[in-house]
């Protein structure tokens, strides 16, 4: 796609509290989700976690989309590898929650992979399953935050996330660029605009379009160079 363009109109969705479900089309990968992720640590007090249960978890990619370094001193990351262990992260970050301020937002992609995998069975597996979602639900409800959730499928298998999640926004690779659209039709919204019809969706324009949010949040500066602190 052609890379020229001016500065985009940043323009990407506010998370209400509650569980927001995004479906991302599998070319955008899930940047666009950690997009959402640094654009509200930029925005809000608190700190941000994300529970990776499908190898999504890329912590390089964080450190190149933040605008800022001190951004990710306040991101915790962790990684679940089986259905077990993926439900353990979750039960012990809803109790860890209860006893310490409230987050600015958590982040849990692919919830239903590993409930998909072998090490389980059907049975065991779906209870797991609604457990983690039980998990998601508490920490949205009891802190009033926004609770970002990814799936790895749209099938019978995850239906009940659909139904758990108050907002359900889709992320559509387009013709003029990655657009995020509330999957009832009651709104969209246009990430990347440029006066002259140029667009890209590069990794330099995800930096592009979070440099110019953090630019709209007083107090924020940007930083390019490299991060090492706050990704754990």
């Amino acid at each position: 796609m052609p890379t020229r363009s001016r500065r985009p109109t940043a323009d990407l969705p506010d998370l209400a509290p509650g569980v927001t479900l995004v479906d991302v089309d599998d070319e955008l990968g899930v940047t666009p989700v950690q997009a959402l992720l640094l654009d509200r640590v930029l925005g809000a007090d608190g700190p941000a976690f994300w529970v990776d249960g499908a190898n999504r978890a890329n912590t390089s990619r964080l450190r190149e989309l933040a605008p800022a370094d001190r951004v990710l001193d306040r991101i915790e990351v962790a990684r679940g590898f089986t259905a077990h262990q993926h439900t353990s992260l979750l039960d012990r970050l809803s109790g860890r929650l209860s006893a310490r301020e409230s987050p600015s937002v958590v982040v849990a992609t692919g919830l239903d992979g590993m409930y998909r995998a072998a090490d389980v069975d059907d049975d065991t597996a779906e209870q797991l399953f609604i457990r983690a979602i039980a998990s998601i639900a508490r920490v949205a409800r009891v802190h009033d935050t926004p609770v970002l959730v990814t799936r790895c499928r749209d099938d019978a298998f995850s239906t009940p996330l659909r139904r758990a999640a108050e907002t359900h926004l889709q992320c559509r690779k387009t013709p003029f660029g990655p657009r995020f659209e509330d999957a009832d039709g009651d709104a969209e919204t246009l990430v990347y605009h440029t006066d002259d019809g140029w667009l890209q969706t590069t990794l330099a324009y995800w930096q592009e379009v979070l440099e110019h949010r953090a630019r709209m949040y007083e107090g924020a500066t940007v930083d390019r160079a490299p991060a090492t602190a706050g990704i754990q």
